[in-house]
């Protein structure tokens, strides 16, 4: 049927507030009424006398569907085209109400109406591979659906506006009633909207009136692709020859298929191998498929490519059963009778079974599969090769093997193989291209399908400007010259869920090779509003699980976790490179990062922007005006390597334009010289996302109160900010409030309405704020970390004040803090007590706490989760509370405490104590005199300790014996007056492999198997030690006469009576030394002839004040020595005549030496003229 053109035109027709009411009956209407009983019905019971009493809450959905049933009938039942009828329907019924439709009915309808659009967005996208014309279609429906989004969002944006603003405000409980049950007053009453409506519904005609021209575009049905037009195909066969990089895991791989281990009883074990497109699974399953020991292994192999998502059972079988037996069986049609013919192939014989490329994620359909594979024998073996994580769990019974990328050196040798046969051969014949080779080989990043269809590219090509060409091009554009890199990755996001697909593609804003956490994906993903709600789950837990999804499939790659500073680790994640070209692909001309070359390439309909931070000083700021032009923008992110961002604040005036934005969703104004916001900031409505973190900022604006969709505020690190907006318990939907490491001196009051905070950084009370804290007990959602600090300020009775912090059961993280020292320590423990957090904590810091005991709960064994706790000081606490029953604790740091011993009270009755316990540190100790056990218990009080650090604890004089410490590897003794009460001539660290030593004037010597004995003779207590540092010790004066077997790293800072003993202090007989640093030598010349133990590699002299010669014989004798750095001999006047014995050398903040070296010219060039790298004054030279 030929679609009817919709005149919209009457959207507009009647100025003012109720511009959609037809002034006149529409016939359409009388002949559906007439024939249409559910449209009659509520016509007729909606009359002028029963306006007020409708259920507006109930009726949209009734509205919604009258309005669909008012189009079938007079259009022939044109389904497609229901969102083209929006302002007719509205328009018919605001006639026959006299009074505007709610913008809750008009919403609604857009809402679902669009989500026709993303379907068939879904479906052109993987037609836009094959056509230019469907591609640039799609550009023009994308554009227009985010406008129609952006309506959308401004409809919902009024709603929540004029509920946060009624027009008569009033604090009685029965007019907040009165205000509620009334007909919603907030309709389409602005010209502005009506406008902008009018547009967005006429542009959506006009591309639904082309669609049928594009290749048949239709709708396509949720998360069930469509199948491909072309199956991938994949066989057994293998050339092993052309396969690099993969020989470790093959050998996994061979060694769990040839191991007869039955695995937990059951007679068939299934082996995944997952890893991204292209990535190499299937070459791997062929090369142990093929491998001699596997073919004598087993008496049966099947290989079976599957490469659909729809998993066929009855196919499946059906072409296992053909491999197995080499006949072609299609008589058998049935599943039963397929599975019974199966079964008894296999009984009793040990086969393998390859299932290539699998897509399935349902147990049942697997479950269905697998009841032949039963019959076979004890041993038997399924390999099954997938991009999903989660096909992967739902069929192995093995842990998965994941496949990583190969090394660059693997990919050029495959790229070179592919191109010219060898690398051998093309570094011979032609090194030009084997320097561009390289190259590309690098753009690869380990993906042998890459290397492989770059290098057949250039197959025997010797023009140097093709090979230029491809390494300068974007992957994806050489899709026109026939690579299958595109194809093979397409298919990941092809078969990704409509939902997953605008993530992914969102990821684009990502910059290549950029770690980013979970948290800051989903907080982007809710800004830009990509996660659908789901019953019972947090919006966050529904970004947790589409992350969780992109993970399973290989968009994302975990990488090793990085230690933040409470002491927990983050995981972070990457895309491959290629997977980042895949979202930058799909995102199109929307997405936009800004890189060194493409400045110029921004264009006004971008809606995602962002970019990297760099030093300032480097490369300057960057212009911003042609962002600002992009009057529809959503996103405005910078990224920064870690290391890269410093103090310098980046000039507010570069971003100060983009306030005039308003469709702003994301705005990251972090590291900025933003000292205030103007009011004009309240015009961003839609901002979900604000980060001021580390900025100037000194106030934040009252407008800012007027953002009601605000969900994220981040100002960690605002130094300059005292306070925050009064009415900021206004912004309801706010869920992320950051306001660590700033000055913020006491929370405003109503924090308590923000019934959606997942995440409240700090609370903060004063003197006047202090009963503030009962507001904490409406927050019961709080997640990660939370900071209460001036608990001192509760100055009132606890009695009535009710916190329920044990009902935060997901908060991990809790420190409680005082400030200064207490007047009242039993008011201190009565806060204390009521403040016991819920049992799954983790982690614990207490600090400046002022009551002379703890309660009950602090080393409560309930407290089972708890893995680190901190007590700082806590100055006047008499004994600590039970700590070695806590079951988990691994990290357990005390500052500041004035208790005089540590004993039984300290580990607790009933299990051995402290058996998780890996870290402990006792700092500031000052009264601390004795470190007490039980004699009569015998084993280990900290059987799994590896780190002990002891640093100013100047009284301390009993210790435990080392036997204490069996697995003892780091050990740190600082400010200690008598070191020798831990290491004494019976102590035995069998495991220690650090030892650091500062500040101990006492310290003298390393003798008779202690120290602190009178006489120099072995270091046996230290048997495993590997690095030592002997600092600020002033009567050190020498090293064992046996050496140190084990010592490979030394540090020497101020030892005077070190040196002045000469080559009696015996550090020629560190055998094993191999780096060597010298600091604050007192020498003048040094190093002595035979000081120095001969194997030394590395030797570093820091600071030498009075050192004017370097001793040419001592320094000669150094045979092994490969690396000299002298830093900071102002007065070192010249080499020595013999030279330097070094490959590598630095010499800085040294006046004299600096130009007596100059390349080539200095009097002492020729000394260190052979050696090849060479630093002067920190640079190479």
């Amino acid at each position: 049927m030929a679609e009817e053109s919709h005149d919209c035109s009457e959207i507009a027709k009647v100025p003012g507030s109720y511009a959609w009411m037809s002034s006149s009956s529409d016939p359409n209407l009388t002949m559906a009424e007439e024939s249409h009983p559910r449209i009659r019905k509520f016509l007729g019971s909606t009359s002028e006398g029963r306006i007020n009493n409708i259920n507006w809450g109930n009726q949209g959905d009734v509205i919604t569907g009258v309005g669909g049933d008012f189009i079938r009938h007079v259009h022939g039942n044109i389904i497609k085209d229901v969102h083209i009828e929006v302002p007719r329907v509205v328009g018919v019924f605001q006639d026959k109400l006299g009074r505007p439709v709610p913008v809750s009915v008009v919403q609604e309808i857009l809402q679902k109406k669009l989500l026709y659009f993303y379907s068939v967005v879904d479906d052109a996208e993987g037609k836009q591979l094959h056509s230019t014309t469907v591609k640039a279609w799609l550009n023009d429906l994308k554009e227009a659906v985010y406008d129609a989004d952006d309506l959308l969002q401004e409809i919902k944006t009024e709603a929540l506006r004029q509920e946060m603003e009624p027009e008569s405000a009033g604090s009685s409980t029965s007019k907040v009633q009165e205000l509620v049950s009334r007909p919603p007053s907030h309709a389409f009453d602005s010209t502005l909207i009506i406008t902008e409506a009018e547009k967005v519904l006429e542009r959506l005609e006009d591309i639904v009136k082309q669609k049928e021209q594009y290749l048949g575009l239709e709708a396509s049905a949720g998360h069930k692709r469509l199948r491909q037009a072309t199956t991938r195909e994949t066989s057994s066969l293998v050339d092993d020859s052309g396969v690099y990089g993969r020989d470790q895991d093959k050998e996994a791989i061979v060694k769990l298929l040839l191991s007869n281990d039955d695995d937990a009883g059951k007679k068939i074990s299934v082996i995944p191998i997952v890893g991204m497109g292209g990535i190499g699974k299937t070459t791997l399953a062929q090369l142990v498929y093929n491998d001699t020991r596997v073919k004598q292994h087993f008496k049966l192999q099947a290989w079976v490519c599957i490469s659909d998502v729809e998993f066929d059972v009855t196919r499946i079988t059906q072409t296992i059963y053909e491999s197995i037996t080499g006949n072609t069986y299609r008589g058998i049609a049935k599943l039963d009778l397929l599975q019974n013919a199966l079964k008894e192939e296999l009984m009793m014989k040990r086969f393998l079974l390859v299932l290539d490329d699998v897509w399935n994620e349902n147990y049942m359909e697997w479950d269905k599969l697998r009841q032949p594979f039963e019959s076979g024998a004890f041993g038997s073996k399924i390999i099954v090769t997938t991009r999903s994580q989660r096909v992967a769990s739902a069929m192995c019974t093995l842990p998965s093997h994941h496949l990583l990328q190969i090394s660059d050196e693997d990919c050029w040798l495959l790229f070179a193989k592919h191109a010219f046969g060898n690398a051998d051969l093309l570094n011979s014949q032609h090194p030009d291209l084997a320097s561009i080779g390289s190259q590309i080989a690098k753009k690869c990043k380990g993906l042998p399908l890459a290397a492989k269809s770059l290098g057949g590219l250039l197959h025997s090509e010797l023009n140097v400007e093709e090979w230029v060409e491809i390494l300068e091009s974007d992957i994806w554009e050489l899709s026109e010259k026939k690579t299958n890199i595109l194809p093979a990755l397409w298919l990941s996001y092809h078969y990704l869920p409509s939902h997953l697909k605008r993530c992914f593609a969102y990821c684009a804003i990502f910059p290549k090779d950029y770690y980013f956490t979970k948290s800051m994906v989903v907080l982007l993903w809710m800004a830009e509003d990509l996660l659908q709600s789901e019953r019972k789950k947090m919006i966050e837990e529904v970004g947790d699980g589409y992350f969780n999804d992109l993970i399973s499939r290989s968009f994302f790659q975990s990488i090793p976790t990085q230690k933040r500073s409470i002491g927990e680790s983050e995981s972070l994640f990457t895309m491959h490179d290629l997977i980042n070209d895949l979202a930058k692909f799909v995102s199109g001309e929307y997405c936009f990062r800004l890189e060194d070359h493409n400045s110029s390439d921004i264009v006004s309909k971008i809606r995602h922007f962002s970019y990297m931070k760099r030093k300032l000083g480097t490369h300057g700021c960057p212009n911003f005006d042609a962002v600002c032009k992009a009057k529809s923008l959503h996103t405005f992110v910078s990224f920064a390597k870690h290391y890269i961002l410093s103090r310098d604040l980046w000039p507010a005036s570069n971003v100060l334009g983009l306030l005039n934005l308003k469709w702003l969703r994301f705005l990251d104004l972090s590291h900025y010289d933003v000292r205030e916001l103007p009011d004009s900031i309240g015009n961003l409505k839609h901002l979900r996302y604000l980060d001021l973190s580390h900025s100037s900022i000194d106030k934040l604006p009252d407008a800012l109160c007027t953002l009601y969709n605000l969900q994220t505020l981040m100002l960690s690190h605002c130094k300059a900010l005292v306070e925050l907006s009064t009415n900021l318990g206004r912004l309801i939907k706010l869920r992320h409030v950051d306001i660590g490491s700033t000055k913020i001196k006491k929370m405003p009051r109503n924090m308590g309405k923000l019934k959606d905070l997942q995440f409240l950084s700090d609370f903060v009370l004063d003197k006047d704020t202090g009963e503030n804290i009962v507001e904490l007990k409406e927050l019961p959602h709080l997640h990660k970390r939370l900071c209460i600090s001036g608990l001192d300020n509760i100055v009132c009775k606890w009695d009535g004040l009710e916190v329920n912090i044990s009902g935060m059961k997901y908060l991990k993280e809790l420190v409680l803090e005082w400030g200064g020292d207490t007047e009242d320590s039993i008011q201190d423990r009565r806060v204390l007590e009521q403040l016991q957090p819920h049992a799954n904590l983790k982690l614990l810091r207490i600090e400046s706490y002022g009551g002379t005991s703890f309660p009950n709960w602090v080393g409560d064994h309930s407290f089972s989760h708890l893995s680190s706790l901190a007590l700082i000081n806590c100055k006047f606490c008499l004994s600590f509370p039970p700590l070695g029953q806590l079951p988990s604790l691994v990290k357990l740091h005390i500052e500041g405490a004035k208790v005089e011993s540590v004993g039984l009270e300290f580990y607790g009755c009933g299990v051995k104590p402290f058996r998780s316990l890996n870290e402990l540190s006792f700092i500031d100790m000052l009264e601390w005199q004795e470190w007490c056990y039980d004699v009569k218990e015998e084993g280990e009080i900290f059987p799994n300790l590896c780190t002990l650090t002891l640093k100013r604890c100047p009284k301390l004089t009993k210790m435990l014996p080392s036997d204490k410490f069996p697995k003892l590897e780091s050990l740190e003794l600082s400010s200690l007056n008598f070191i020798g009460c831990l290491l004494s001539q019976e102590s035995k660290f069998m495991s220690l492999s650090w030892l650091w030593i500062e500040n101990c004037p006492n310290f003298e010597c390393f003798p008779d198997g202690g120290i602190d004995a009178p006489k120099l003779k072995d270091m046996s207590i230290v048997p495993s030690l590997e690095e030592l540092t002997i600092r600020g010790c002033p009567e050190f004066k020498s090293f064992p006469q046996s050496g140190c077997p084990a010592l490979v790293t030394l540090e020497l800072d101020g030892n005077e009576k070190l040196w002045a003993n000469g080559r009696q202090c015996g550090l020629q007989r560190l055998n094993s030394l191999l780096t060597l640093t010298i600091a604050k030598i007192e020498l003048s010349v040094f190093p002595e002839e035979g000081l120095l133990p001969t194997s030394l590699a590395d030797l570093v002299i820091l600071g030498g004040p009075n050192l004017t010669t370097l001793d040419g014989k001592g320094l000669r004798k150094l045979d092994s020595l490969q690396s000299l750095a002298i830093f900071c001999c102002p007065e070192l006047r010249c080499l020595p005549e013999e030279g330097l014995p070094t490959s590598l050398l630095h010499i800085n903040d040294c006046p004299f030496l600096e130009r007596r070296l100059q390349r080539g010219k200095g009097e002492d060039w020729p000394k260190i003229a052979h050696i090849p790298h060479i630093w002067l004054d920190y640079e190479k030279i």
